[in-house]
């Protein structure tokens, strides 16, 4: 049954983010009980941290790729960071991990920065991140990114890269 204002569309979608999120928290609850179990058995707290450790590569790996190709002023700026350099620290092993609003931006970034720099070089990628686009209402990608205007950014990059349709 679908809400006022919403699509059959939209209901499917909504209930895929449901199920994504009930997912989310059955592994959070798995993780939990897993942890509980290592310090019921007496693992060293520093084993267990070695272990947690893991599930944020990939976020510190994003970042670091970023803040390479882009310089971390930008990856502040896009991710809303109070500063250049919490975005730097972002990439670093022991460092602090972005809050889930530049999580979400970083990762948008990074799906972008990708599309356009293995189809394009990485030059013609990061000018095109900074560079005002008539596709974004004037703005750049930047900008874009910033103001959560996801669809717009996505149409963007698929018009650079010759593909209207989003194939």
């Amino acid at each position: 049954m679908t809400d006022a204002g919403t699509t059959p569309a939209d209901d499917q979608h909504l209930r895929a983010i449901g199920h994504a999120v009930a997912a989310v928290e059955r592994a959070e609850v798995t993780l939990q009980d897993a942890i509980d179990a290592a310090r019921a058995a007496e693992v060293p707290d520093e084993a267990i941290a070695r272990a947690l450790a893991a599930r944020h590569a990939g976020t510190r790996a994003l970042a670091r790729e970023l803040v390479a190709q882009l310089g971390p002023a930008f990856v502040a700026a896009l991710a809303a960071a109070s500063s250049t350099q919490l975005a730097a620290q972002w990439a670093e092993p022991a460092g602090p991990l972005p809050g889930p609003e530049a999580l979400r931006r970083l990762r948008l970034a990074h799906q972008v920065w990708s599309r356009l720099a293995q189809a394009r070089g990485a030059e013609a990628a990061r000018s095109w991140f900074v560079t005002a686009n008539p596709d974004l209402a004037g703005d750049s990608p930047l900008a874009t990114i910033k103001r959560d205007r996801v669809r717009e950014l996505l149409a963007a990059v698929d018009l650079v890269l010759g593909d209207p349709t989003g194939r």
